[in-house]
C-alpha cells in the first residue's frame, strides 16, 4: 500500500521539534536519565533528520524514524514530568521493559510500540456539506462515511433518500454501499459506535482496512503483554496515525455492541457496550491495566485507557495515579 504523502514531511516536524526539547533540557534532564542514554536518543534523533532530509525514503528506514520518535515521545513525557527514568531495563525471562518511571514512591514499566505498518498509512478522508445533511437525524450514532465517487444530481439525491432510511433506523455494525450507474461502489456508510450527542455523527472512513486493524493492533498489544515486568505496573503505549485510534480502541476494548441485559439511559432505546473480543475483554489479561495511544504527530497529545479492577492494592492506586498525572 502507497505510503501517505503527508507522512515524511509530518514526521520531519516532529523530529525537529523533539530534536529541540532534547537540546534545550539536556542538562535539566540528565539529572533524571543515565546521560549516555540522552545522547543515544539525540543521536538518534539527527540520524532521523538525516534519513527524512534524502529524497526517496525506503518505508524500512521510515519505520525506523517512526520507531525512534516513539521512544523520544514516551522520553520527553516522562523527563517533563520529574520522573527518574531507566531505560531498557531487563525482565526476569530476559526481555526488556523499554521505560521504568519512578516518582514520589510510584513506579512504572512501560513499553514503547510501533503501530502495525498497514494502520500507518490510511488517507486523510473527507466528509462533503451534500451528506453531512444526514447530521439533522436525532440518533446518537456515529457514522463513517466513505467516498470513492462524488455522485451527482439524481444520484445524489437518490443515495441521500437511502441513507436516511438506513441511518434512521440502523444499529452499530451495520453499513451500506451506494453504486453509481455502472454498478461500481461510490459511497459506504458505517455505523460505527454510539454518540452521545443524540444526533447522528459524520466522521471520515479513515481505514478501508478497519477490520483487518483491530487483528493487527490487538498482536502488538499481545506482543508488549509478552514484555510485561512481574510483580509490577506495566503500561503500554502505542504510537500510529491519528486515523488509527479507533482500531486501537476496539481491539483494546471489544467492539461496540447493543447490549440488552443493560437498561438504556434516559430518553434512549438500546443501550450499547463492549463485544468480549477486546484484549481486555473480561478478566483477560488483568494484570494490565494501562494503556495509551499517541499519534505520531508534533502536536499530538496521548489519550489514556485506565482499567480500575475492583479492589486495587495500594501501590497499584500509586501507579495509576503517577500515569494519569503524565499522560491524561
Amino acid at each position: 500500500m502507497a505510503r501517505a504523502p503527508h507522512d515524511s514531511s509530518v514526521l520531519e516536524k516532529l523530529v525537529k521539534r523533539l530534536d529541540r526539547a532534547f537540546a534545550v533540557r539536556a542538562s535539566t534532564w540528565s539529572e533524571r536519565i543515565d546521560p549516555p542514554t540522552l545522547r543515544g536518543f539525540r543521536r538518534a534523533l539527527d540520524a532521523a533528520g538525516e534519513t527524512l532530509a534524502a529524497k526517496h525514503v525506503a518505508e524500512t528506514r521510515l519505520d525506523r524514524v517512526r520507531a525512534v520518535c516513539a521512544e523520544c515521545l514516551v522520553a520527553e513525557r516522562l523527563l517533563e514530568a520529574d520522573c527518574r527514568v531507566v531505560y531498557e531495563l531487563e525482565t526476569p525471562s530476559g526481555r526488556h521493559v523499554d521505560f521504568r518511571a519512578e516518582r514520589d514512591g510510584a513506579t512504572i514499566d512501560i513499553h514503547v510500540k510501533r503501530a502495525p505498518q498497514p494502520t500507518l498509512h490510511d488517507q486523510p478522508g473527507v466528509v462533503t456539506p451534500a451528506w453531512r445533511a444526514l447530521e439533522d437525524v436525532q440518533r446518537g450514532l456515529v457514522v463513517a462515511v466513505a467516498l470513492t465517487k462524488h455522485l451527482r444530481g439524481r444520484a445524489l439525491h437518490a443515495a441521500l433518500d437511502e441513507a436516511f432510511d438506513f441511518v434512521e433506523q440502523a444499529s452499530v455494525g451495520d453499513e451500506i454501499a451506494f453504486r453509481d450507474a455502472e454498478a461500481r461502489t461510490a459511497a459506504r456508510l458505517r455505523v460505527i459506535a454510539p454518540s452521545p450527542s443524540g444526533h447522528v455523527e459524520l466522521v471520515p472512513d479513515q481505514s478501508a482496512s478497519f477490520d483487518s486493524h483491530v487483528p493487527r493492533f490487538q498482536s502488538t498489544l499481545r506482543k508488549a503483554f509478552a514484555q510485561f515486568m512481574p510483580r509490577s505496573e506495566n503500561l503500554i503505549v502505542v504510537c500510529g496515525s491519528t486515523g488509527g485510534f479507533e482500531a486501537f480502541a476496539t481491539a483494546l476494548l471489544g467492539s461496540h455492541i447493543e447490549r440488552w441485559d443493560r437498561r438504556p439511559r434516559p430518553g434512549e432505546l438500546v443501550a450499547y457496550g463492549r463485544g468480549g473480543d477486546g484484549f481486555w475483554s473480561g478478566s483477560m489479561r488483568n494484570q494490565s491495566r494501562l494503556a495509551v495511544y499517541w499519534a505520531l504527530e508534533p502536536l499530538a497529545q496521548p489519550l489514556l485507557f485506565a482499567r480500575e479492577p475492583r479492589a486495587t492494592a495500594d501501590r497499584s492506586k500509586d501507579a495509576l495515579a503517577l500515569a494519569r498525572s503524565i499522560f491524561a
